[in-house]
């Protein structure tokens, strides 16, 4: 891509593709970049902008037909475009000095960058021309709402339901050990609140009876349906300044979710890291003096609550009595020219999901009560240290993230960031009752509150989504639901490996693929078989597709064996899809307790046995998987083919580094429906891009993304991308050095 030159209202700038993965933008002013930074979004991602804004809106029906209209009514009944507008009236009635007013200004700009782009461009993408419609022009409103869409989308509400009917399935103890989470030093948390005696706490039986009662009512069945970072401080480096790596994990899909930006201005702006595409700024990246990358920390900041309704009168039960709902009437516009109308209700505790012979089921959240805080992140870019660091995140009220750091002075750390609410009990993921005085908010967790990790003596730190007890122990709950710790254990056995590390260094530390819970498992299990295994052999390099793919047969039998006579075929296919840590607890059932899963213990040869028989069956009758990039067209077949990107799987799963978990995004399959079953279906999650910041003098970044930036939706564009990621190729690029351009400013 050439060069191109612009001018906005807030100054000069120019736009370039410095590669296929960067976008670099340079103005006279921070506004005039982030003008240039929404006319690339525009240019390369006007398909992936329009699309957010439906889905967030419920206006998928419009250009999809009939098939997307159950997502639309979903997302009418969210309210998201109400809390946008709140949003942006907030933003705007602030003082243009205060961060709420520079957001405001700063969201002005990229908008009028995004429809300049559409100004501009004498071709529609290719999206648009399939379907036969024009975009719209975009509104300062779109950029709050795609901010509600990514704030929503982030959080696990779904688990309250699942997490619900599964433990009103199981006995306490059974529940306890399926449930459980293993700590990243290896200590069982349990999933609820238990007393001094390892039982459940009164209340907690108490909100599970109503949780469930809640769900009998309704007539509910659940939908059922590893992200990290680390960073080194010097002490462990040849530089002797810390490195850092982010690598959060999302959707394979096409176009991907994030845009990598370069954006400097002549007033001092100088960031280069991700962009998702909606509202201006970088969410992880870097900048002269400080790097940082955001995981999830799988928090509960969202509850689902059942309660009676009259709607006629538009009231609902609370613990303060009966209160008024919001009516508020839908007209969604479908592809065939009709109109699909009906209420969506809501009040200040809650928007109503569903609604059956009156009661109702509410989901709480806390943008329902604030507006959305910090969208643009544009603190963290100019941040310097520490301190600042810290303070750019308190403004920040979106989904609850941990956030990794380091900087050119040495420091290195964890910070939790995002609003998550302190209830008057501490519960757990469960269905509540609104009626119950004990299951009421009591605001918000406050930042200085919130987990910290600051320059540990052990010159490093690493979080990915699991449960670390020096994090999180001892204050207040914030979830109920972590990931195993095997990728945390084995960064931090790559980090202890290596005295001095180096960019290659940890870049070998992210691409590492070695599966930790199979490497400790398979002692126990091989001891159990009558005959050699050519996983004796196998240390847990799931680039040993084959190996790989036989061992996780294996646990997946051993799962069905185990929870047969407790649970159905259906459940048990969602615990493990939706259970991060189930490998870990399936195992612990199978050494200790399957007494208690109406097996005999001495049963556990035949068992494993039987189940390794069954996996070797089944691998030898399946093709090795592939990892697909879905994209959200989908019908008919031969457009769906030509619009998907696939190439071999190449190791991995949910536990390592390349996250291989078969589920699919909200942009895809979610909200688009799906075509049914499908049986072998391809991997579909992992990461979506990686970056590697050095903040020693050199100042260098490397990073890969798995989809072009321009987002070609087709496979054979996608292809030179895709085998560059394969490759573990990066590109390279620097950010000078603060101490470096002071020196030769004063010469």
């Amino acid at each position: 891509m050439k060069a191109i030159e612009l001018q906005s209202p807030w100054g000069d700038v120019t736009v370039t593709l410095d590669n296929p993965q960067l976008l670099a933008v340079q103005g006279s002013s921070d506004r005039a970049v982030f003008f240039g930074q929404g006319y690339g979004a525009g240019r390369f991602r006007l398909w992936q902008l329009d699309l957010s804004r439906r889905v967030a809106a419920g206006e998928l029906s419009e250009i999809m037909g009939n098939g997307a209209l159950r997502a639309d009514v979903f997302q009418r009944r969210l309210g998201l475009k109400a809390l946008a507008q709140r949003a942006e009236a907030s933003d705007a009635a602030a003082d243009p000095s205060s961060w709420q007013g520079q957001q405001y200004q700063n969201i002005q700009a990229y908008i009028a960058g995004i429809n300049q782009a559409q100004a501009d461009q004498r071709l529609l993408p290719v999206e648009c021309l399939l379907l036969k419609y024009h975009p719209r022009p975009f509104c300062l409103t779109d950029a709050y709402l795609i901010g509600q869409l990514k704030y929503f989308i982030n959080s696990a509400w779904q688990y309250e339901l699942f997490h619900t009917r599964l433990a009103g399935r199981l006995t306490p103890e059974q529940h306890k050990q399926l449930l459980t989470t293993v700590s990243l030093e290896g200590n069982p948390i349990p999933p609820l609140p238990l007393d001094s005696d390892g039982q459940r706490l009164a209340l907690v039986e108490e909100a599970l009876r109503d949780g469930l009662l809640g769900m009998q009512h309704l007539g509910l069945a659940s939908p059922d349906t590893g992200s990290n970072v680390f960073a080194v401080s010097g002490q462990h480096t040849e530089s002797g300044l810390p490195l850092l790596a982010a690598d959060p994990h999302m959707g394979h899909v096409n176009p991907g979710f994030n845009l990598m930006c370069k954006l400097v201005s002549d007033e001092g702006l100088y960031a280069v890291g991700s962009h998702f595409p909606g509202s201006p700024g970088i969410i992880v990246g870097r900048n002269r003096h400080a790097a940082w990358g955001m995981v999830g920390i799988m928090a509960d900041n969202q509850d689902l609550f059942w309660g009676k309704i009259n709607l006629a009168e538009q009231l609902v039960g609370t613990a303060d009595g009966w209160v008024p709902l919001n009516h508020e009437p839908q007209k969604i516009s479908c592809k065939s020219g009709k109109a699909h109308e009906f209420s969506a209700y809501g009040f200040s505790q809650g928007r109503l999901l569903s609604e059956k012979e009156g009661y109702g089921l509410f989901l709480r959240w806390p943008a329902l009560e604030h507006p959305q805080g910090d969208i643009t992140c544009y603190s963290l870019a100019k941040c310097h240290n520490w301190q600042s660091f810290r303070a750019s995140l308190v403004d920040i009220h979106n989904s609850p993230m941990m956030v990794g750091y380091a900087d050119i002075h040495g420091d290195i750390g964890l910070q939790a960031m995002g609003y998550i609410p302190k209830r008057k009990s501490e519960i757990g993921s469960l269905i509540l009752n609104l009626a119950n005085p004990d299951h009421q908010w009591l605001g918000y967790v406050p930042f200085d509150e919130l987990p910290v990790e600051h320059n540990p003596p052990q010159g490093y730190v690493v979080y990915a989504n699991q449960y670390s007890e020096s994090l999180f122990s001892g204050k207040r709950a914030l979830s109920n639901r972590w990931h195993s710790p095997s990728r945390a254990l084995r960064i931090s056995e790559l980090i202890k490996q290596t005295q001095r590390h180096s960019l290659e260094s940890m870049q070998a530390i992210q691409d590492d693929k070695v599966d930790i819970f199979a490497r400790r498992s398979l002692p126990f299990l091989l001891s159990h078989l009558s005959e050699p295994s050519m996983l004796c052999n196998w240390d847990g390099d799931t680039r040993n597709v084959k190996a790989s793919q036989l061992f996780e047969s294996w646990m997946q039998h051993l799962t069905a064996q185990v929870l047969r006579k407790v649970l159905k075929r259906g459940s048990r296919m969602l615990y493990v899809d939706f259970w991060p840590g189930c490998r870990w607890n399936v195992l612990t059932i199978l050494q200790h307790h399957l007494g208690d899963w109406q097996h005999q213990q001495a049963s556990v040869s035949l068992m494993i046995q039987g189940a390794y028989a069954s996996a070797l069956d089944v691998c030898s009758r399946t093709a090795l998987p592939v990892v697909e990039f879905q994209h959200t067209i989908k019908r008919p077949a031969w457009l769906k083919k030509l619009l998907t990107g696939r190439y071999p799987y190449q190791g991995g799963n949910r536990e390592t580094v390349h996250a291989t978990r078969q589920n699919t995004d909200f942009l895809t399959q979610s909200q688009t429906g799906s075509d049914g079953p499908v049986h072998g279906k391809p991997y579909t999650f992992g990461p979506g891009f990686k970056v590697l910041c050095d903040l020693s003098d050199s100042g260098e970044i490397r990073y890969m993304m798995n989809t072009p930036a321009k987002g070609n939706p087709f496979f054979w564009r996608l292809k030179p991308t895709l085998l560059r990621w394969q490759a573990g190729q990066r590109w390279t690029t620097t950010v000078p050095c603060p101490k470096c351009e002071n020196k030769q400013n004063n010469n």
